[in-house]
C-alpha cells in the first residue's frame, strides 16, 4: 500500500514544560502537519508513505526534510522554493488550563506560495493506492487551494481512493475566505471517498439538514459519495477526559466505547486517529475493531511528546488486549 499525503509541513516551537510564552526564554522545535502526523503514523506500521509539499530552500527547510526521513516517510516528492516555512507556537495546557496555539505567517510560506504544474502534481500520484488532503490547504492560499484542487480530479481521474480531513480552523477563516472554502468544498468532496469530520463541519460549514445525527450524515455521504466517514466525540466526566470514535459506512454506524485518557500533549491526537482508521480500513479490519484501534492509538498520543504519532500497530493492539506499567 503506497499513500501520498499533500499539506503544509510547519515548525512548532514550545516552551519547555507547561510554561506560557512570558515564562520562558527559550522554545524547543520540531516539524510537523496534519498530513505528515497522519504519514508517520501509517509509517509507524509499515506502509510505504510519502509526503507531497514544499519546503523552504535553505537550511530550514534541508532540516524538515530530515526530520520527515527520520519518521520514516519520504521526502522524495517535496519541492524546495522560496525562504520560509510556517511557524505555530504551542502553550502547552495543565490540568483545566486548555492549550493554547498561536499561528505566524502561513500565507507566505513555501507550501502556500508554490505554484506546481498540473503535470508535476499527475507525476507525484504514480504507483499510489490512496492520498490524503487536508483540508487546511484549501484555507490558507488561493495557490493552495488550487493545487489541492487540481491533484483530487487528478487522482479521481487515475481511480485513487482519495482521503479528506476537514480539519476546520476557524483563526484562518474571514469572511470572505468562508465564500472560498465552501466553494471548494462543494468542488472537492465529490471526489472523495474517505472523509474525516464532526457533526458541526456538515452542519455548520455545509449547512446539510437533519434532525438527528444519523440524518445529516446519511445526507452528506449520499450527496457527495462519500464511502466512509469517521471522526471522534469529545467527553467529559468530573475530572475524567474520555474519547469515543465513530465510523459510517452506507446506513452501518459502529461507535467505540468511551475510553479515558489522560494529556500530556493534546496536538496530533486527532490524526493519530486518523492513521489508526486508515490501518483498520487498509487491514481489512471489522469496523469495531477499526474504531476500537483509531481510538487506542488517539489516547496513547496524548501520551506522548510532539505532534507526529511514534507507537507501532503491535504497541496499540497489544495495550487495547492489557494494560500494564511496565513492557519487558
Amino acid at each position: 500500500m503506497k499513500i501520498l499525503a499533500f499539506g503544509e509541513v510547519m515548525m512548532r516551537l514550545n516552551p519547555n514544560g507547561f510554561k506560557k510564552m512570558t515564562q520562558t526564554d527559550s522554545m524547543d522545535f520540531s516539524f510537523t502537519g496534519t498530513g505528515l502526523n497522519i504519514l508517520a503514523g501509517l509509517a509507524q506500521n509499515g506502509y510505504d508513505t510519502t509526503m507531497l509539499t514544499a519546503l523552504p530552500d535553505n537550511n530550514l527547510g534541508k532540516t524538515a526534510a530530515a526530520t520527515i526521513r527520520k519518521l520514516n516517510v519520504s521526502d522524495r516528492k517535496i519541492s524546495y522554493s522560496g525562504n520560509h516555512l510556517g511557524i505555530y507556537i504551542l502553550e502547552l495546557g495543565y490540568g483545566g488550563r486548555p492549550s493554547e496555539v498561536t499561528y505566524l505567517d502561513r500565507a507566505h510560506s513555501a507550501f502556500n506560495e508554490w505554484e506546481v504544474s498540473e503535470s508535476d502534481l499527475e507525476q507525484a500520484l504514480e504507483n499510489v493506492d490512496l492520498i490524503h488532503i487536508c483540508g487546511i490547504a484549501l484555507s490558507t492560499s488561493a495557490i493552495s487551494r488550487k493545487n489541492a484542487l487540481t491533484l483530487a480530479k487528478k487522482a479521481s481521474e487515475k481511480g485513487i481512493e482519495i482521503c479528506f480531513d476537514f480539519n476546520f480552523r476557524a483563526s484562518l477563516n474571514n469572511e470572505e475566505g468562508m465564500t472560498s472554502l465552501l466553494a471548494a468544498y462543494h468542488e472537492i468532496l465529490p471526489l472523495v471517498t474517505i472523509s474525516f469530520g464532526s457533526l458541526r463541519d456538515l452542519k455548520e460549514l455545509l449547512k446539510i439538514p437533519g434532525e438527528t445525527e444519523e440524518d445529516v450524515v446519511q445526507t452528506f455521504m449520499l450527496n457527495y459519495g462519500i464511502r466512509i466517514f469517521s471522526g471522534t466525540y469529545r467527553h467529559q466526566e468530573g475530572n475524567q477526559k474520555q474519547l469515543q470514535g465513530f465510523v459510517y459506512q452506507g446506513n452501518k454506524k459502529v461507535v467505540s466505547d468511551k475510553i479515558t485518557y489522560e494529556v500530556w500533549d493534546r496536538i496530533g491526537t486527532g490524526d493519530a486517529f486518523v492513521a489508526g482508521i486508515l490501518t483498520g480500513l487498509i487491514e481489512k479490519w471489522a469496523f469495531e475493531k477499526t474504531v476500537k484501534y483509531g481510538v487506542y492509538n488517539a489516547i496513547l498520543a496524548h501520551t506522548t511528546v510532539g505532534d507526529s504519532p511514534v507507537l507501532s500497530k503491535e504497541f496499540v493492539l497489544n495495550y487495547m488486549e492489557k494494560q500494564v506499567d511496565v513492557i519487558r
